[in-house]
Parts: structure tokens; sequence; C-alpha cells
């Protein structure tokens, strides 16, 4: 098993350097730090998130997720909307111009890996998709430190 481990935990490693990689030659702006695109991507699929909120889904200390919003609101990414039933809570949403980025990015990460799949023979590509609920548990058991 720790074999099995190792392999997984490498090729999960250059899956993602590989992508970081690629969407940083063909990105036309400046590609955001990683952390930005993570949390445009969980405040585009949760508008209205708290900063709280999204501190917990970042695994981040709240202070270190504040900074990082204040940032994403200086740089116009991000907007910051007082609550309607309370005032002291703030709520974020993405402005269209991060949308419009963070679509891109995804549009090329989505068709490195299209490409790659569609080198697979169809066997592989089965594979693939029968392993993926399997590799989202292990995602949340190492997230969540092995909690259920």
């Amino acid at each position: 098993m720790t074999d099995e481990a190792v392999a997984l935990m490498h090729l999960a490693h250059q899956l993602h350097r590989s992508l970081d990689r690629r969407v940083q030659g063909d990105f036309t702006h400046p590609k955001p730090p990683e952390a930005q695109i993570v949390a445009l991507w969980q405040i585009r699929e949760r508008p209205g998130i708290t900063v709280r909120e999204l501190a917990t889904e970042l695994q981040m200390q709240p202070n270190n997720a504040s900074a990082l919003v204040t940032a994403m609101v200086k740089n116009g990414l991000l907007t910051r909307e007082p609550d309607e039933r309370d005032r002291r809570v703030v709520r974020l949403r993405v402005t269209g111009e991060a949308r419009d980025r963070i679509d891109r990015v995804q549009e090329l990460f989505t068709g490195y890996l299209s490409a790659a799949l569609a080198d697979l023979a169809h066997e592989e590509r089965d594979a693939v998709r029968a392993a993926l609920p399997a590799l989202a548990r292990i995602a949340r058991h190492v997230r969540d430190g092995g909690r259920h």
C-alpha cells in the first residue's frame, strides 16, 4: 500500500505542476497565485460566501483568508457586499472580470486534460472514470485529516 500512496502522491504533484506550467504559458493575463484561483472557484460556486466560510473551505487561517480577499478586492476580482439581514456580515462575489478569467483558466485546464484523455485507449478512459469517485474520497479524507 505504501508504494501506491507514494505513486499517487508523485502523480498528483506531477499533474498539478504540469497543469500549472501549461496555464502560465497559455494564459493571456498574468496568472493569479494559486490561492486566488482556488478562492475564486469557491466564491463562484458559492456566491455570497463569507470570509470565514472561505477560510474553512481553503483550509486557511481566517486572517490569511481575509488578507487574500482584501488583495482580490483591491485587484478588482471580488466585491464585498453587506448581508441583507445582518449588516455586520460581509458576503463575497466574483466580479465579471474575475469570472471571465477563471472561466478561461478552467477552459485551459479542461482542454489539456480532455486532450490527454482522448489519447488514452477506451479501456484506460473507463478506468480513469471509474477511479474518480475513489480519488474524490481520498482527497476528502486527506483534507479532513481522516475524520468523516
